[in-house]
């Protein structure tokens, strides 16, 4: 079994879900940076990978996946290590209610509205 690669960026909150899944689990794996905020743009081989421009992405042994969720899923299930989601199908469901709700309501808020505005480098609207 080869090395999963994780394409992003080291500061995007959704690839270090994914590499701190990894970690957890003890899987080796190759990180391949990807800025969508570059200057000159998101690179054009990534579309292979991520057809919607965003990170992160996630190739082990020819299977692609994207979206943070799936690929963490996959990483839980797919490698030996510690269960990282329940077993018992309440809590999981309990845990996935969280995940989503955290992801639908309080990303933007959290981090899109003060930590991006910061590395862009204009004043964060902190009262939100």
């Amino acid at each position: 079994m080869s090395r999963p690669v994780v394409y992003g960026a080291d500061y995007s909150v959704y690839v270090r879900i994914v590499r701190l899944a990894l970690e957890e689990k003890g899987i080796g794996y190759e990180l391949v940076p990807v800025d969508i905020f570059a200057a000159d743009g998101i690179p054009g081989w990534y579309f292979d990978h991520q057809p919607f421009r965003r990170i992160p992405a996630f190739e082990h042994d020819g299977f692609r996946l994207h979206e943070t969720g799936a690929i963490a899923r996959y990483v839980d299930e797919a490698f030996d290590g510690p269960a990282l989601q329940p077993i018992e199908a309440r809590s999981r469901a309990r845990m996935n209610q969280i995940i989503a709700m955290l992801d639908a309501y309080a990303y933007r808020g959290m981090v899109w509205h003060v930590a991006v505005e910061r590395l862009e480098k204009t004043t964060p609207d902190e009262a939100l």
